[in-house]
């Protein structure tokens, strides 16, 4: 026999698994910890499964939890939603979007997107949230935000990737420094004098401290940051060479270090490719569709899965 589940129920335990607390979910509600509580213990009863491992007064979601919870999401978004689905049905737009980037695109790519979008859709907000590579795969992997852009290389399963960008990357070295002169350049020289290295958790680090390794497992590192501005600022004194993308640099970065396409000494490497990540099966919102139809003409949301029925309508008021 089929267990009955009200919708209530499962809204709430939505509420839990996005919260990760009784409490907050409680706040969202607009009911006391004590119902939820009963509620989610109820939902557990009719299903038969532990939904939640609680401890230290934060829950985190079992192995089935996880699973009801990507069954549910796409559901009680939708039907949440269901206002500002009508409202642009109508003709308007109207809503907020969540959206997770890296400090470059959101300061030299984004801006032009987000102004054009504020004008033509004053009812919407679009919030912003700054984060490295794999935390940008792990906010929307966890439903944290509306979708992400960045990396669109080795996504995990769950993650639908579009290319949007491509930008070149570049070996840079300090003006005086003696790579800049040599005019064959290999990655065994780079792999034998100092380096300024991105982070190596970052995928972008891994690749380039595999590369490098093949000709000297003892590298010597002298900075490891993740933020491309402090690598930039420690080759320009001189603390060692690096490689990053043309999105991270300005003209006057140009002015002030040696660069030469990454191409040039490792054929293969030589470009850098971003664009949109959406979770798989995930329900986006009329918002979010619309901002991703400008950033990306053409996406296919169908290949979301999941209940992504409409496209983004360039009709709207």
């Amino acid at each position: 026999m089929k267990p009955e589940i009200p919708y209530f129920k499962l809204k709430t335990f939505y509420f839990v698994a996005t919260e990760s607390s009784f409490k907050k979910a409680a706040a969202k509600l607009f009911v006391t910890e004590g119902a939820i509580s009963q509620q989610i213990k109820d939902l557990e009863t009719r299903l038969g499964k532990r939904l939640f491992e609680r401890s230290n007064r934060k829950v985190n979601l079992t192995s089935d939890g996880l699973n009801l919870y990507n069954l549910v999401a796409p559901v009680i978004e939708k039907v949440e939603n269901i206002g500002d689905e009508f409202v642009r049905m109508s003709g308007t737009l109207r809503g907020s979007v969540k959206l997770v980037s890296f400090g470059a695109m959101l300061v030299n790519v984004l801006p032009k997107y987000l102004i054009e979008f504020g004008r033509k859709y004053p009812e919407c907000e679009v919030f912003l949230f700054s984060a490295a590579g794999e935390d940008i795969e792990s906010m929307v992997l966890s439903g944290a935000v509306d979708f992400g852009v960045g990396p669109t290389d080795d996504l995990p399963e769950g993650i639908v990737g579009r290319e949007v960008w491509r930008y070149k990357r570049y070996f840079i070295t300090p003006l005086n420094h003696p790579l800049a002169k040599r005019k064959r350049l290999t990655f065994k020289d780079i792999a034998e004098v100092r380096i300024v290295a991105p982070n190596r958790t970052s995928k972008s680090g891994k690749r380039f401290f595999k590369a490098l390794e093949q000709y000297n497992p003892k590298l010597n590192v002298t900075v490891e940051a993740g933020d491309w501005e402090v690598v930039m600022k420690y080759v320009e004194m001189g603390f060692g060479v690096s490689v990053l993308p043309d999105i991270m640099m300005s003209t006057k970065d140009r002015e002030r270090m040696h660069f030469r396409p990454l191409d040039e000494v490792q054929p293969g490497t030589g470009l850098s490719r971003y664009g949109i990540l959406l979770k798989r099966g995930k329900y986006i919102s009329p918002a979010a569709r619309e901002l991703i139809g400008f950033l990306c003409p053409g996406f296919d949301f169908g290949s979301l899965g999941g209940s992504n029925l409409m496209s983004p309508s360039p009709d709207l008021k």
